[in-house]
This record gives C-alpha cells, structure tokens and sequence, in this order.
C-alpha cells in the first residue's frame, strides 16, 4: 500500500498531536499545522492525499476552494461540538466526511481509501 500524506489543521496543539500520533500508525505521514494561514502552503509543497480540518480554524467557503484547487483531495471536516447544520454545509461545500474532533475511526476509513 502507498504511504499516504495527512496535514492536520488543529488550533488546539494537544488534540493535533493526538491526532498525528494515531492517524500516524494507519496513514503514513503526518504534517500538522497550528493554523489555518499556512496550511495551504504546505498542501502546495507536499504530495497531500488528504486533510483534517477543525472547523474553529477554517470557514466554510475555506473548504469549497479547496475542494476546486484540489480536486483528489479527501477533505475531512473535524469540530468537537457539531451539528447538523455545520455538517450539510461543509458537505455541499466539498468535504468528504465530518465528524467529531476525536472521531479517528472515521478519520482512518475516509482517509485510507
């Protein structure tokens, strides 16, 4: 199976760091980025098969042109206190999954295929 790279956009460092040493074990490599300013900048320069995105750092219309600039990126969208509103809304702009923050099997399932 081909190594596979992740960035992680986290504005809390300690569930980044969670989320890099889990995702770490299925997924192959992980880039975390603190914010929201300087991750497209690493997607850019890294061979970038998906991301993770905490919806405290970026907006919705963050992920529609993402999803147009990057279009075999698998954007999951992450918040620790979500609901259905915020969910169809990240969906219809382009990601392929949200869940909760710590929802890491779902991470996994999204990010593997």
């Amino acid at each position: 199976m081909r190594s596979r790279t992740v960035v992680i956009v986290q504005s809390d460092v300690g569930v980044a760091q969670k989320l890099a040493d889990h995702l770490q074990l299925y997924l192959g490599r992980i880039i975390v980025s603190g914010n929201a300013l300087g991750f497209r900048t690493l997607l850019l320069r890294q061979e970038t098969n998906g991301v993770e995105l905490d919806l405290e750092s970026v907006r919705v219309e963050e992920i529609r042109q993402l999803a147009r600039d990057f279009h075999n990126l698998k954007i999951v969208c992450t918040h620790r206190s979500p609901d259905e509103r915020l969910w169809a809304a990240t969906i219809e702009a382009g990601a392929i999954e949200p869940c909760h923050t710590l929802d890491l099997n779902s991470m996994i399932r999204v990010l593997r295929r």
